[in-house]
């Protein structure tokens, strides 16, 4: 990601800020705070909102504004910052003023683990902010992508989370009904997985709120809807409808809809019906809760989840034997592991754009949808494992596992997988900790906000499609006859290798400067190491600060390291004041020129090579690489596991050979 500039080793920092949107990064006059862009208009890196909030990245835009990742300079930590601005032609200020004072007040009033709080709202000039906790863990929405029912153990707890908020909701003493309730609007929490409800935007106390349902404000949102809000009439069995529809989409992988199309049925296919795994007395309780008649549903979102645990529960029940498999799209209760899957629902095989599961042809290019997507025939498999080790009191690693489809480089699309793994590094470098100071939990959040910037900057770079008019900021009409393309035009003219080299630097780069920023703010000196690795069309991309290392091992080639260490010790090995196998020994391996944090600007080392099927990649912090040689590595690669195996027999091998520090690793096997 560009923060406010594009910048190269050695040179001053520029001051041309580059807008955060992937489908716009239009580059701004020196001294702009929002971007310039009429079609865009985001508020730019290091724009500060309300005299503390600074933006550091867009998480991203939806119905009621803009929301980004920032640090907040008062309280001294990461927060999420919801903005809308006032200023457009066609929005009545009153109501939005309203409206996002609506969602303020509900979502401070309901103090719930499974419920989104506010922190803080408020007004700065012409734009309208809420502050709420920052929450990392992805959607529920990316979890239903491409079909695919959920493990039923994951859907189960998710659906009681959500029946625990809807009840906190709807026992308010205003009867609030939430009336959005959707998979984009059910969070996961980071630390252990639980969901968590957000957006009150259009949310309505039943006794006292009135009604905003002005034009151009959506009330709700197609398929989620149940048939008495369609007509204004929205109660808490509405919010009870939406969650049936949820829980029919996680068993099965498909919105009602599309089970009758798909189904070429009349009526609405029971989920056991697409689902094996799944029993048939899970039938009756979910096509309860989506009756027309709001009557005839459960009485409680509660009293849903119930007949859904007692119906999963039963001895006829086929679930107890279901695959356990973890969901291949994240796991957010590993706390040092990020992992996601950018899966389009039916995707072109020409533009690599979305479309709904019963169409031909692409609603975009127009291309026959019958050709398999080339994300279905070549993808990458990986494995990865983190162990605090022997003598270590917190686990500072943090590793970052996506897969998806890149569609903005070269057509045709061709599928991605970027990895990347972190160390926090403690406030002192010499090895001494700073007195008072939780300098553990520092690193640890170093290398937490690494990994996510890079996520947040590079997945929407790779796998957001370039259309500048679904992504308007609302309120926000362009002039007739003016082009948004503005950067877009300047990628078409790069190579593929070069566009990436330069998502890759400006990603870690952007990275850097979050640490940085958050040093300055909040009175710290923590830093991290970031090793990041690309995989697009067999060939490998790599960008790396630190010592934490990148491997590529072929059955003909052997082991090769691909980064260079930038500690003191490597310096003197490669000054020839220190022999190679004395730097597993030298104190000087833990002191580090180079690494997140420790200044505005930092020097990146990218690197290209091109790889071939069955090639292992091996991303590793120093937790694993100081407890074993190059050619201990290169031994258990050889023995040709599956990558998950090979990832935590690395890691336990480290800790059997002395285990002194964390130990990370992420296996990827090239198909």
């Amino acid at each position: 990601m560009d923060m406010m500039l594009r910048v190269y080793s050695g040179i001053e920092r520029a001051t041309m800020p580059r807008c955060l949107n992937p489908r716009c990064q239009t580059d701004c006059p020196p001294g702009s705070v929002q971007c310039t862009n009429p079609f865009c208009q985001c508020l730019l890196p290091e724009a500060v909102v309300a005299g503390r909030y600074r933006i550091e990245t867009l998480v991203g835009i939806g119905g009621m504004g803009a929301v980004y990742r920032v640090s907040d300079t008062f309280d001294m930590q990461q927060v999420a910052l919801k903005v809308l601005s006032l200023v457009s032609q066609q929005m009545d200020e009153e109501t939005a003023m309203e409206r996002f004072r609506r969602e303020a007040r509900y979502a401070h009033q309901l103090r719930h683990k499974n419920i989104v709080s506010v922190i803080n709202f408020g007004r700065d000039g012409s734009m309208l902010y809420l502050v709420m906790p920052l929450i990392t863990g992805g959607t529920v929405k990316a979890l239903l992508k491409g079909e695919h029912p959920l493990p039923i153990a994951q859907a189960r707890r998710y659906l009681n989370d959500l029946a625990d908020a809807l009840d906190a909701i709807h026992v308010h003493p205003l009867q609030i009904v939430h009336r959005d309730i959707k998979p984009s609007n059910l969070l996961l929490h980071q630390d252990d997985g639980r969901l968590v409800v957000t957006d009150f935007g259009i949310a309505r106390a039943m006794q006292q709120e009135k009604a905003l349902t002005q034009q151009g404000w959506s009330l709700g949102t197609e398929h989620y809807i149940a048939p008495e809000q369609e007509q204004g009439k929205a109660e808490p069995a509405s919010d009870i409808y939406a969650m049936g529809v949820i829980a029919y989409q996680m068993f099965t992988g498909l919105l009602p809809f599309q089970a009758v199309v798909k189904s070429h049925a009349t009526e609405l296919p029971p989920p056991s019906t697409l689902n094996t795994w799944l029993p048939s007395t899970v039938d009756a309780v979910v096509l309860r809760a989506i009756e027309i008649d709001p009557h005839k549903r459960y009485p409680t979102a509660r009293a849903f989840a119930n007949a859904l645990n007692d119906a999963l529960t039963s001895e006829a029940s086929p679930a107890a034997s279901a695959p356990t498999i973890a969901a291949a799209i994240v796991a957010p209760s590993n706390p040092n592991a990020i992992v996601r899957t950018l899966l389009p629902e039916n995707p072109c095989a020409n533009c690599g754009r979305e479309n709904r599961s019963s169409s031909r042809f692409c609603r975009h290019c127009g291309h026959s949808l019958d050709e398999t997507s080339p994300l279905v025939t070549e993808v990458c498999q990986f494995g990865y494992y983190s162990d605090i080790g022997l003598h270590a009191q917190e686990n500072e690693d943090m590793m970052l596992i996506t897969q998806g489809l890149c569609i903005n480089v070269a057509p045709p699309p061709r599928p991605f997988g970027l990895f990347a793994v972190a160390d926090g590094l403690r406030d002192s470098q010499d090895g001494q900790e700073a007195p008072g100071k939780p300098t553990h939990v520092k690193g640890r959040e170093a290398s937490r906000l690494g990994v996510e910037t890079i996520a947040d900057i590079l997945l929407p770079l790779l796998a957001t499609s370039p259309r500048s008019s679904s992504h308007v900021t609302p309120g926000h009409n362009p002039p007739a006859g003016k082009s948004s393309g503005l950067s877009r035009s300047v990628q078409a003219t790069q190579s593929p290798d070069k566009l990436l080299e330069q998502w890759l630097r400006d990603g870690v780069r952007q990275a850097n400067q979050v640490i940085y920023h958050c040093n300055a703010d909040y009175d710290t000196a923590m830093g991290s190491t970031l090793t990041v690795a690309l995989l697009h069309q067999h060939r490998l991309y790599v960008a790396n600060v630190g010592d934490s290392r990148a491997y590529h091992y072929s059955a003909s080639k052997g082991l090769r390291r691909i980064t260079n260490d930038h500690t003191l010790a490597a310096n003197l090995v490669e000054a020839k004041l220190l022999q190679p196998d004395e730097v597993y020994k030298s104190a000087k391996r833990n002191q580090h020129y180079r690494y997140l944090g420790h200044s505005y600007q930092v020097q990146v080392d990218l690197f290209q090579y091109e790889v071939e099927p069955n090639d292992l990649l091996l991303l590793c912090t120093d937790g694993l690489w100081h407890m074993m040689r190059d050619e201990r590595i290169a031994k258990l690669l050889a023995q040709g596991s599956d990558p998950q195996h090979l990832a935590r027999t690395l890691v336990e091998t480290a800790n059997k050979t002395g285990g002194e520090g964390n130990a990370s690793a992420i296996v990827v096997r090239v198909l």
